[in-house]
């Protein structure tokens, strides 16, 4: 949806009419929030970095439930999921934009000053929570690891024994929606407390699955804290335990677009999405499977293009299973704090571990059903009968990856089906040690040492009963009756991936005056990344060249060997601060940092495939400039943060899709902006607050391929579609000088043809030179109002509404128009009824109040699947109740 600039400036003047018009009424000041973003506890508006935070009472009002609304109010940030379960928390245009299991997030996330490195960041909501707060700008000092965009920081509740306090709330909403959370603190002795925190939700899907007739997209999980605290003499020490856990019917990507190829070269026409499928000829597993490669024995018609029917709805699907989504999360942290007489000593420790699992239909569509030639159980009938007597089975996914020659089946169709499949497991361990000074004098520090450890395990399967299908006829027919071709699925196999980082850091703090103050800090960060991965589909003897063939039934591990590689970065970051009081209510500053990311490797893949790939991609660095003000003014009603910004990127990390599998590479880019934010407190019953950003962000000297098309539009060389790989390739001839040379269509072999002499490359170049960098609108506004009015018998009303608008954005740095999504704005409001002892609440909220289906974020496929478009869109409007008891 295209929003104009008189449609987002509107909210903006009715909020300054209010502003001018109401009654300022008895004083009001705004309330001082503490931050920790120095690791030291001081006021939000006295530390020299871009931050928004937002305490508990902030987080209800504006209805942040979680990361993703974070987008609505934190300027310049950005957030959508990602296709493989993560998701990408950007901040200033960087974030999360590669696609391997050695990827770091370019935004560090934290919880109590842990880093994570696999956050279950969009499955969790916020509960219990202190504060959350946005650090902006790269963090090469004090946060490790990595964090060139930016800090995340969640910091949760802590057990205190003032007094015995708890709160409990329960909601019920449209989509069924039903969500149970509460908190208790428990006083135990004058030194040692315990809190308890736990939440429940459970609702119904946002999106209707037609073939089942099941609303899709759903949640049941369920999530409960455990926190001890100790304070002694000159001890502090805080230690939580949770617990994170969902079964759901969750969706990775709530719709597929496409514009049908007729051609099938390409899949989808590279011009515009639509509710179109993929011209299923352009897709591998069906490719295999077709008559012109089996002849008699096909069960696809080569040419075909009746895909099945898309509905033109966007919280409409078809497909022939539900969802299926699994995770869980264990989280501990320790944080011990010991005051010596000018000095404090820190300690924070954490452990985490995570599982994921996630099922989806892989091209969203129910399959017409197909007959297995009866030739085939003439010509190898065991094979027929242990595979094909009920339909055409699918693999399950297998740790051998012998899949259904295994003797592993997911389930049986009756026509071409596929799903994908995501498992993750993670286990981390980290370690901080702090101490810092706090002399009289004008000098000050902050040392530190930092390791963390990581291992995982992470695999991805895209199962295609089309894959079974050529195992059984190429192994049994082939071959031998009996036999079939390992391994019958795609399957990018991370048996083990691991991190050791480790770093020394410090700050030096020297006061030239009481006003004027510098800061210099320099980190040294080692990170060790190891892996042992593989890729499988159908896979050859890495000896003879021949077919990898078992008899059916054998489950014997394939002999396909792990790659075995290991990297180690040794990098220095750092920052360089000047901040001057001007008065005691206003400050400026400015700043340079030196940001780091480590390097990686891509995805496993077959170099005979890819000629022109590289196992690995390289670390990525920003020099970034800031200048900022922070001002208190009209006796503290209203507070008034700008900051300006100048990054410069070397090797910025970023991802495509290179036929079948994902690749990163590395560009240059440039990124400036400008953010300002206001809270204004005009009276005691008034309370607004606004952000308003804007975001250059530009590729510099980069040149792609560009998968969606890689002829780059060009006349002048020819497309062609391997039919034995479904990848592309280009001949740089004319159409007409290719068709004479009599080597075959454009359904072709791009090796053969590259055997044969021609000149075959992966594609044309694309110059990406100033394009936009991907989901990074130029502009973007937010804007709040609250109002509290006085009823009879002390009871409060409290009224709220909040407004969000962004700029068109592009999710593929090729900036077509295909890429960009529009403009699009939200609207929220809640009204809230609270009694005069503040013991109980009644709450009434909406989201989204337009029930818009913006976009919010793009994948693109690969050419082996058709180039269709996976998209991510915000949740429709939301509304429901609330009640809730405050123990105190």
């Amino acid at each position: 949806m295209s929003v104009s600039y008189s449609a987002w400036c509107r909210p903006l003047l009715m909020a300054v009419a209010i502003v001018t018009l109401a009654n300022p009424g008895a004083h009001a000041q705004l309330e001082e929030v503490i931050v920790t973003a120095q690791k030291r506890a001081e006021s939000v508006q006295d530390v020299p970095i871009a931050v928004t935070a937002f305490d508990s009472t902030a987080l209800k009002a504006r209805q942040i439930l979680g990361a993703a609304d974070l987008r609505y109010t934190a300027p310049n940030v950005n957030y959508t999921n990602s296709n493989f379960t993560s998701s990408n928390f950007q901040i200033r245009g960087v974030g999360t934009n590669l696609v391997a299991a050695s990827a770091d997030a370019g935004v560090g996330v934290h919880v109590n000053e842990v880093p994570i490195f696999s956050p279950r960041l969009f499955e969790t909501e916020y509960y219990d929570v202190a504060q959350v707060s946005v650090l902006r700008g790269p963090q090469g000092t004090l946060y490790g690891r990595n964090s060139t965009g930016g800090a995340l920081n969640m910091e949760t509740r802590t057990a205190h024994s003032d007094a015995l306090e708890g709160n409990l709330e329960g909601q019920y909403g449209n989509y069924d929606h039903k969500k149970v959370v509460g908190a208790i603190n428990v006083p135990i002795t004058e030194q040692l407390a315990m809190r308890a925190a736990g939440l429940w939700l459970e609702r119904d899907g946002f999106t209707e699955n037609l073939y089942t007739g099941n609303d899709i997209d759903g949640r049941d999980q369920y999530s409960v804290r455990l926190s001890f605290s100790w304070s002694g003499e000159n001890t502090t020490a805080n230690l939580m335990f949770s617990y994170f856990d969902e079964e759901s019917t969750r969706s990775r990507s709530q719709k597929q677009l496409c514009k049908n190829d007729p051609s099938g070269l390409l899949g989808c026409l590279p011009d515009a999405l639509d509710f179109d499928k993929p011209n299923p000829t352009s897709q591998l597993s069906n490719l295999l499977a077709s008559d012109a490669l089996l002849g008699p024995l096909g069960i696809f018609p080569f040419g075909s293009n009746s895909p099945s029917a898309e509905p033109r709805h966007m919280r409409k699907v078809n497909a022939d299973f539900d969802p299926i989504y699994q995770a869980d999360e264990t989280l501990v942290t320790l944080d011990l704090d010991h005051e010596l007489e000018n000095h404090t000593l820190a300690l924070v420790a954490g452990y985490q571990d995570t599982t994921m699992f996630s099922r989806m239909d892989y091209t969203w569509n129910v399959g017409s059903p197909l007959e297995v030639p009866p030739l085939l159980a003439v010509l190898a009938p065991k094979t027929y009968d242990f595979m094909f007597t009920e339909g055409l089975p699918l693999s399950q996914p297998s740790r051998n990856a012998t899949g259904s020659v295994g003797g592993h089946v997911a389930y049986t169709p009756q026509g071409l089906e596929s799903f994908d499949q995501s498992n993750r497991y993670s286990e981390q361990y980290s370690l901080e040690a702090r101490i810092q000074s706090d002399y009289d004098g004008r000098l000050n520090f902050l040392a530190g040492a930092f390791w963390m450890d990581v291992e995982l395990d992470d695999q991805f399967w895209v199962i295609a009963n089309g894959f079974d299908y050529v195992a059984a006829v190429a192994g049994s027919v082939g071959a031998a009756d009996g036999l079939g071709w390992v391994g019958p699925q795609f399957n990018t196999d991370t048996k083990a991936f691991a991190i050791e980082s480790r770093a020394l850091f410090g700050e030096l703090y020297y006061a030239f005056t009481d006003s004027l103050k510098l800061t210099v800090g320099a980190r040294y960060n080692i990170d060790t990344k190891d892996i042992l991965d593989r890729q499988i589909l159908l896979n050859n003897d890495p000896d003879t060249g021949d077919r990898l063939l078992q008899p059916y039934g054998a489950d014997e591990p394939i002999p396909v060997d792990y790659r075995d590689d290991s990297q180690e970065w040794k990098e220095w970051t750092g920052r360089v601060v000047l901040d001057w009081a001007l008065n005691l209510n206003s400050m400026i500053y400015a700043s340079y940092s030196r940001g780091y990311k480590g390097g990686g490797f891509n995805p496993p893949f077959d170099p005979l495939d890819f000629p022109s790939q590289t196992a690995t991609f390289d670390p990525e660095f920003v020099d970034a400039w800031e200048i900022g003000l922070k001002s208190a003014l009209l006796e503290n009603t209203l507070q008034a943060n700008f900051s300006a910004f100048f990054y410069d990127y070397e090797g910025m990390q970023t991802s495509k899709i290179v036929n079948r599998t994902s690749f990163n590479e590395n560009t240059d880019a440039r990124i400036y902006g400008l953010e300002a934010e206001f809270a204004f407190a005009p009276g005691a019953s008034w309370l607004f607050n606004g952000s308003a950003s804007y975001l250059h962000s530009e590729v510099v000297r980069h040149r792609s391929i560009d998968p969606r098309d890689p002829t780059d539009g060009r006349d002048e060389v020819t497309l062609i579609k391997d039919t034995t790989t479904a990848v592309n390739c280009v001949v740089e001839m004319t159409p007409e000088a290719f068709a004479a040379a009599g080597v075959g269509g454009q359904f072709n072999s791009c090796t053969g043809l590259r055997d044969l002499g021609l000149p075959v490359t992966d594609g044309v170049l694309a110059d990406l030179d100033g394009h936009q960098l991907l989901n990074s609108p130029e502009w973007s506004f937010s804007l709040g109002g609250q109002y509290s009015a006085s009823l009879p018998r002390g009871y409060e009303l409290l009224l709220r509404v909040d407004y969000y608008w962004q700029d068109d954005m592009y999710t593929r740095l090729y900036n077509r128009p295909v890429d960009r999504i529009d403009a699009w704005d939200i609207w929220n409001a809640q009204a809230n009824l609270v009694s005069p002892d503040n013991s109980w609440y009644l709450r009434a909220y909406v989201k989204n109040i337009a029930d818009e289906d913006n976009f919010v974020g793009m994948y693109l496929s690969s050419a082996s699947s058709g180039l269709f478009t996976n998209v991510f869109t915000m949740e429709p409007r939301t509304y429901g109740l609330a009640i809730g008891y405050n123990l105190q």
